[in-house]
C-alpha cells in the first residue's frame, strides 16, 4: 500500500492542471480582441499569440477539451482506485460491510468539491478579473500544446464542423460590436473611475447624434429669417438688426432660395451700393430625411459652408440646418431657452412646448411610439395621434399618456400638457430655471 498522502497531493495537483486549462479557456474567449490588439500593437509578444487563438478558437477550443477531458478521466480513475483503498478501513467500524460504498460515495462528493473548487471556480473567478492578462500569459503555451496535439484537434475541429454543417450552423462566428454594447462598456468605465461623468455623458451624445436626421434638428422654415434679393438693402438691415445671425438665405421675389450671404456682406452692400445677389455664395442642399452625421461631413467637408438648406421630398425648401446647430446637438450644449421647454407641475404632469423635438422628449417623458413616425417633434406627435387640426382643449390618449392642446400659436401647437399614466416611474427633468 503506497502513501495515502502522496496519492492525495497527486489528485489535487491533477485538478488544479484542470482548472489551469478551464480558467484559460475563459480568460481566452472572455479577452477582449481590442485590448489584445493594443497590447499587440506595443509589442506583446503573448498578447499577440492570445489574439491569434481568438482569432482562430476552434483549435485552441478543442486543445483546452482534450486537455480537461483527460485529466477529469485520470482524476476519477485515480482517486476511484487508490483513495478509495485507504478511506474503506477506517470506514468499516461504523459502516461494516457497506464500507466500501460508503468510501466510493465519500470519495465521489470530495473530489467533486476539489474539481469544483480548484477545477471551476477558482481559476474562472481569476480569469474574469483579467481576461487579456491571463490570455496572454498562457497564449504560449497553448500555442505549442495545439501544435503538438495537431491530429487529434484536426479530428475533432472536422467532426464538430462537420455536426454543425447538418444542422445549418456554417461559416465562423462574427463579433459584433453593438451600439448597446459601447453604452454598457461607458457605464462600466465610468463606474470604474476610467471615465468622467462628464466624458461618459459626451459618448451618450454621439451615440445619439448619429441615431438623429435632419429634419429633427433644422430650424423649421416659419422660423427662418429669410433675405430677399428683390428688396432694398436698407430693409435687409432692418432684418438683420432684429434677428442678428451670421449668414442669411437669399430669395427671389417669389421665394425661392438661390445662396447665402454673410452679415458683412449686407453691410458691405449698404456702404457700396452693391446688390446682394453680386455678394452672395452658394448653398448646400440637403434632404430633411439625410442622417445628421452626412449632414456635417457635407458642411465641413468643403470648409467654408457653414449653412444648408433643408428640403423634403418635393425639393421645396423646409427649412435650415448650420454646422452650429449639428456640433451644439453633438456636444449636447442646450439651446438658450431649451431648460424651459418641458416643465414639470406640482400635479405630476409637465407643460411641454410644442416643438421640443421627440428625441429630446422621449429622454424624459418615454411617449409610447406610433408606426410609423414621420414627425420629428411634439406638435406632430399630437397632430398625428388626433387626426385633425386641432383646437384649443383637444385632448387625446396614446397608450395611457393623455395629451391636451392648451395653446395656439395661429396655425401652430404652441404647448401641451401631458398626463403620464399613474404606473409610470420617471425621471424628473430640469425645469425652468434648472441649469
Amino acid at each position: 500500500m503506497g502513501n495515502p498522502w502522496l496519492e492525495f497531493g497527486i489528485l489535487v495537483l491533477l485538478l488544479i492542471v484542470n482548472g489551469l486549462f478551464s480558467g484559460s479557456e475563459l480568460g481566452v474567449v472572455s479577452a477582449r480582441k481590442s485590448r489584445l490588439q493594443a497590447r499587440a500593437t506595443a509589442g506583446h509578444r503573448g498578447a499577440a499569440r492570445a489574439l491569434a487563438l481568438a482569432e482562430r478558437p476552434g483549435a485552441f477550443l478543442a486543445t483546452v477539451q482534450i486537455g480537461i477531458t483527460l485529466i477529469g478521466t485520470i482524476s476519477a480513475v485515480f482517486a476511484g482506485g487508490s483513495l478509495t483503498q485507504y478511506l474503506e478501513p477506517a470506514l468499516r467500524p461504523l459502516f461494516g460491510e457497506s464500507a466500501g460504498s460508503a468510501a466510493s460515495v465519500a470519495v465521489v462528493l470530495l473530489v467533486t468539491f476539489l474539481s469544483l473548487v480548484l477545477g471551476e471556480l477558482a481559476p474562472k473567478n481569476i480569469a474574469l478579473r483579467d481576461p487579456e492578462g491571463l490570455a496572454a500569459r498562457v497564449a504560449p503555451f497553448f500555442t505549442v500544446l495545439s501544435r503538438v496535439m495537431r491530429p487529434v484537434v484536426w479530428l475533432l475541429e472536422g467532426t464538430t464542423r462537420g455536426l454543425l454543417w447538418l444542422l445549418g450552423l456554417r461559416g465562423e462566428p462574427q463579433e459584433k460590436i453593438t451600439e448597446e454594447d459601447v453604452k454598457a462598456l461607458a457605464l462600466q468605465a465610468a463606474e470604474s473611475g476610467s471615465l468622467e461623468a462628464g466624458e461618459t455623458e459626451r459618448i451618450d451624445h454621439v451615440l445619439r447624434f448619429n441615431d438623429r436626421r435632419v429634419r429633427d434638428l433644422m430650424t423649421h422654415r416659419a422660423d427662418v429669417v429669410l433675405l430677399s434679393a428683390a428688396a432694398p438693402v436698407s430693409e435687409s438691415i432692418e432684418q438683420v438688426l432684429a434677428a442678428p445671425h451670421d449668414r442669411y438665405p437669399l430669395t427671389t421675389a417669389s421665394g425661392e432660395v438661390i445662396g447665402q450671404v454673410r452679415v458683412v456682406d449686407v453691410l458691405r452692400a449698404s456702404r457700396t451700393g452693391e446688390s446682394l445677389t453680386d455678394l452672395m455664395q452658394p448653398v448646400l442642399f440637403v434632404p430633411e430625411t439625410a442622417w445628421a452625421e452626412d449632414a456635417l461631413s457635407r458642411l465641413t467637408e468643403g470648409g467654408h459652408q457653414r449653412l444648408a438648406i433643408v428640403v423634403d421630398e418635393y425639393g421645396l425648401f423646409s427649412g435650415l440646418l448650420t454646422a452650429t446647430d449639428l456640433l451644439t446637438e453633438l456636444a449636447g450644449v442646450d439651446a438658450p431657452g431649451e431648460e424651459e421647454m418641458i416643465v414639470r407641475r406640482e400635479d405630476g404632469s409637465f407643460l411641454v412646448d410644442g416643438g421640443v423635438p421627440m428625441h429630446d422628449l422621449r429622454a424624459t417623458l418615454p411617449l409610447p411610439r406610433q408606426d410609423p413616425e414621420e414627425f420629428s417633434t411634439l406638435a406632430g406627435y399630437v397632430l398625428e395621434a388626433l387626426g385633425e387640426f386641432p383646437q384649443v382643449g383637444a385632448r387625446t390618449q396614446v397608450g395611457g399618456w393623455t395629451l391636451e392642446v392648451v395653446d395656439l400659436d395661429g396655425p401652430r401647437i404652441d404647448q401641451v400638457l401631458i398626463v403620464p399614466p399613474p404606473d409610470v416611474i420617471l425621471v424628473t427633468p430640469r425645469s425652468a430655471g434648472e441649469g
